[in-house]
């Protein structure tokens, strides 16, 4: 196995280093696919200096997205997760895991993971996420997957609508080749989904995929809620799940 961990940015680059840390022993090759004007239009021209910051103590690739605002959110992230993949293609990676800067996983988990993850074409995890602190995480855990480990053939791709699994998944994380899949089970391995931790939370609800759908009221609506979030809270951003007390598990 050749893993590429691929990861997806604009925002939220201050959970990144940890992140990548935090599998770095595991992982052939880091691929950071970046962006400096968001699928909303807003234009950050510091993403550049922050992401190559990064790389160079990795010796990760970079490679520029340039954002379409003619398209629809999802098809600039599918487009800029495919231009990942191709990256990965021409290091001659075998696999893939992609993933964004508050997408983190245990050490010890991922390495066990990937030994099985060899032998699939898809894996998948469950998720916890996480909101405005790192020991707050959301209950129950949310009712949808996240790919993780897969193969790479010379035809994968992402692709929207070709997905006949019965699993919920980002429709922009969707691969084209699966003759064979896995989901890990909670207690093999988790992602922790550090979704809400953030410097600047406005940035992060302006620029969300799911923004599209709201308007000035809507983002003031979460914002406030988020301000004013204490443990036991049920928060409507996440369908009225709780917060519960855990363990700062990476020291964020």
């Amino acid at each position: 196995m050749k893993l590429a961990a691929i990861y997806s940015v604009y925002n939220g680059l201050e959970l990144l280093e940890k992140a990548m840390l935090q599998i770095r022993n595991e992982v052939d090759i880091f691929i950071i696919v970046y962006q400096k004007v968001s699928n909303k239009g807003e234009v950050d021209l510091t993403v550049k200096k922050k992401v190559e910051r990064i790389a160079k103590k990795f010796n990760a690739k970079v490679v520029l997205y340039e954002t379409d605002l003619k398209l629809k959110t999802k098809h600039n992230e599918l487009n800029k997760h495919n231009l990942g993949l191709e990256v990965a293609k021409l290091s001659d990676c075998t696999h893939f895991v992609i993933g964004a800067t508050d997408h983190y996983y245990k050490n010890n988990e991922f390495k066990k993971a990937k030994a099985i993850a060899v032998n699939f074409d898809l894996t998948l995890t469950a998720m916890y996420t996480y909101y405005k602190k790192p020991e707050w995480q959301l209950y129950p855990i949310e009712d949808y997957l996240m790919p993780f480990i897969c193969r790479l053939y010379d035809n994968t791709v992402f692709d929207i609508v070709m997905w006949k699994l019965p699993y919920v998944v980002d429709p922009a994380l969707r691969i084209n080749t699966i003759d064979t899949h896995y989901h890990f089970k909670q207690d093999e391995i988790m992602m922790h989904h550090y979704s809400m931790i953030r410097t600047d939370i406005k940035n992060k609800f302006k620029n969300a995929a799911a923004s599209v759908n709201w308007n000035e009221e809507k983002v003031s609506q979460f914002i406030n809620e988020y301000e004013n979030a204490k443990v036991g809270s049920e928060i409507s951003y996440f369908k009225g799940r709780k917060l519960i007390e855990v363990d700062n598990y990476f020291n964020i």
